[in-house]
């Protein structure tokens, strides 16, 4: 295992352990420095020497004045001594005898599991190069990729050490330390790049070891050029002006990776206050860009949203529509455009004088169209103005900054801020880099957002090194139109297919020093079977959603018939409760009347049992006599006699008892069925009169009661 992996997994377990803490941020860095600080024990702590030695080992951007920054930390470790100077005043002596420790087990674990991933991982790529690392060298391409997160070799390491190199003994003492830092090889920094996308994205599990790696990088930007501040703010008066291209990533123009990295850092820097713009020369890029893109044939696209509109990942019409008006997209999604230009404010323009963006404009030597370098002219002129003079080493206190994936543009800006003297050496230029934000973010706001800021920033890193170069294209071009010229025109068609694409980088490594006049058949062929591959696993996509679908309806209608048995069941189980509770019912009625009809009977049998044995005394004790009731009841008998002598002879059945309860009866159940509230239709089948009495039948089985 190398140092530079020991050192960061180290870091590593480090930043794992200041989750949480309040301890120096910084100082999960320590690590890194113990090469240094064993070469220097027993000396005197010399800040010149030992920021010598990590530019040696790291191409770190570290001066002097960084490390004397850190010697309040190495104070308090222990690590540094106060010692009086023979000359007077306070040196530092160096008391550093420990060797470098091991990452603990667990660490260590985990980070073998994932080289174990990669070991098995080349053969998966391209069967056209051999591309062979032992284990040690996949630990250290792999931690060198992850805490660096550089996809062009130029942000933490930095080759250009220029005059701050130390002559003499320390000069002879700095070269002991090996050269490290060395920018990756492309086809390692690419390998790297598409193994820790098939890992996020195959084996999520090992993510947040990843982001926690790649954190590093996020870290070391804070010691590039002096110590900037990594205390959390709460509420700052801080605009930041999104450059075209970020604008454009976060709209979503570019992918969902690019959109999901800068939105997580902009969402996280407005929670403690900071307001996003962008300038309406900016929009007039983003324009300009997009229609540039748009005008050209499909296969001569290039870019990053070319390869998210062949990804499928934003759609052809949105592009449009944010190339007609970018100020209404900005709008919806919640950034402002400021109206502003160079002939704005003009009491501001001494702060950055037209004279001084004239000189400006003409020492910008990057981009090929004159409205590029107008449009980063006039950038870096309204930051300057817009700040008016109010420059910091705390870029929360510089007002105004602009953000961009330029790194040239931000190294020119500040280079001719301090030749012009509108900054001093500790002072934020008024353009950033795009990681720079993304550390602010991770570092400023707290660590509010964990692990989300490293693994985004990670993320995009990946894509843009997986981005195919239109080298590559251009190379396996001129050797079709060499060798068959027909077949040029089915590479133009592949390169507008996400998967043909991906496996041409894939093939080449994205080097198109490997395209041949031998290989480019192949390639060509590889190209149209992975477009061969997409369109057989969207057709078996398409059939497994048929399938599914299929799977789905029946189901609903299994669910529904299971219903409708459920619902029957219960319509049966509430016809079977109302039946009972209609039988009863009924039962009660019959059982009332009844006994009402049965009384009633009793009743006249008494009366006329009575009227009888009345009658039988009276002849024979003449007791009733003159009595004007008894007088009537002879005359009353004698009528209903010859009313039945009379239906006798006519042979007619004569009214009685009997019909006079049937009538009752007919009306007693009219009255009780309307008051339960019961359908007499059903009452009249169910209920008989037999003898005078109510008789409940038997219901008929197509009968639902």
């Amino acid at each position: 295992m190398s140092n530079v992996t020991r050192h960061a997994l180290r870091v590593y377990a480090a930043l794992t352990e200041l989750r949480g803490n309040d301890r120096d941020v910084l100082d999960a860095l320590i690590p890194f420095f113990e090469p240094i600080l064993t070469l220097l024990n027993g000396k005197i702590f010399d800040p010149h020497v030992f920021a010598a030695g990590v530019r040696k080992l790291y191409r770190w951007r570290f001066t002097g004045d960084v490390a004397e920054a850190f010697i309040p930390r190495l104070e308090k470790k222990g690590i540094l001594q106060r010692q009086a100077s023979a000359r007077g005043g306070t040196v530092w002596g160096v008391q550093f005898g420990r060797a470098i420790e091991e990452p603990s087990s667990d660490i260590l674990k985990v980070f073998d599991k994932i080289v174990d991933e990669f070991e098995k991982f080349p053969p998966r790529v391209t069967d056209l190069l051999t591309y062979q690392r032992s284990r040690d060298d996949l630990q250290d391409i792999l931690i060198r990729f992850l805490v660096s997160m550089d996809s062009s070799g130029e942000g933490a390491y930095m080759p250009e050490l220029g005059g701050l190199e130390p002559d003499g003994p320390a000069k002879e003492l700095v070269a002991h330390l090996p050269e490290g830092g060395r920018p990756l090889d492309p086809s390692d920094r690419y390998m790297c790049a598409r193994f820790v996308r098939h890992l996020m994205r195959n084996k999520p599990e090992f993510t947040p070891h990843l982001a926690r790696l790649a954190s590093i990088a996020l870290l070391t930007d804070v010691v590039e050029d002096f110590i900037k501040p990594t205390y959390a703010e709460q509420n700052v008066d801080l605009t930041i002006a999104l450059d075209a291209p970020i604008a454009l990533d976060f709209l979503g123009c570019s992918g969902k990776a690019f959109q999901d990295d800068i939105q997580t850092i902009v969402r996280a820097l407005q929670r403690v206050g900071v307001k996003f713009i962008v300038f309406p020369i900016s929009c007039a890029e983003m324009q300009r860009n997009l229609r540039s893109m748009l005008s050209l044939p499909p296969e001569q696209r290039r870019g990053y949203t070319h390869n998210a509109l062949i990804k499928r990942e934003v759609s052809l019409d949105f592009v449009q529509a944010v190339a007609n008006n970018p100020e209404r997209a900005l709008d919806n999604a919640g950034v402002m455009v400021r109206p502003i230009s160079l002939d704005s404010f003009p009491h501001a323009q001494r702060f950055f004088t037209p004279a001084q963006y004239e000189d400006f404009f003409t020492s910008i030597t990057w981009g090929n169209l004159i409205a590029a370098r107008e449009h980063d002219a006039t950038c870096a002129a309204l930051i300057m103005r817009l700040r008016e003079a109010q420059h910091s080493s705390d870029i929360f206190k510089c007002r105004y900054v602009m953000v961009t994936r330029n790194s040239t543009f931000v190294r020119h800006a500040r280079s001719y801020c301090l030749r012009s003297r509108m900054i001093n050496e500790v002072q934020e230029g008024p353009i950033m880099f795009q990681r720079e934000l993304a550390t602010l973010a991770w570092l400023r706001t707290g660590l509010g957002v964990e692990d989300a800021i490293p693994r985004g920033h990670l993320i995009t890193v990946c894509d843009r090194v997986l981005q195919v170069r239109p080298e590559v294209r251009n190379a396996v071009a001129a050797q079709l139109q060499k060798m068959t010229p027909q077949r040029l025109e089915q590479l133009n068609l592949l390169m507008q297919d996400s998967r043909s694409v991906q496996k041409l980088a894939d093939q080449t490594l994205n080097d198109e020093k490997v395209v041949t006049a031998e290989n480019v058949e192949h390639l060509l062929d590889v190209m149209r079977q992975a477009t061969a591959e997409e369109l057989k696993e969207r057709h078996e996509a398409e059939l497994e959603a048929q399938r599914l679908a299929a799977q789905e309806a029946s189901a609903a209608a299994e669910e529904q018939i299971s219903q409708l048995h459920e619902r029957i069941k219960a319509m049966e189980s509430e016809s079977r409760d109302a039946h009972g509770r209609f039988a009863k019912q009924l039962e009660m009625v019959v059982w009332t009347f009844n006994k009402w009809a049965k009384r009633f009977e009793w009743t006249v049998m008494a009366v006329l049992l009575s009227l009888g044995i009345a009658g039988a005394i009276n002849f024979f004790t003449h007791i009733l006599d003159g009595n004007s009731f008894w007088t009537w009841v002879p005359i009353v008998m004698g009528v209903l006699g010859a009313v039945r002598l009379a239906y006798a002879i006519l042979e007619r059945p004569m009214p009685g008892l009997k019909t006079l309860l049937n009538r009752l009866a007919n009306s007693y159940l009219k009255k009780q069925a309307k008051r339960l509230d019961m359908d007499f239709a059903i009452v009249e089948q169910r209920v008989n009169l037999s003898g005078s009495r109510l008789v409940i039948v038997a219901q008929p089985e197509s009968t639902n009661g």
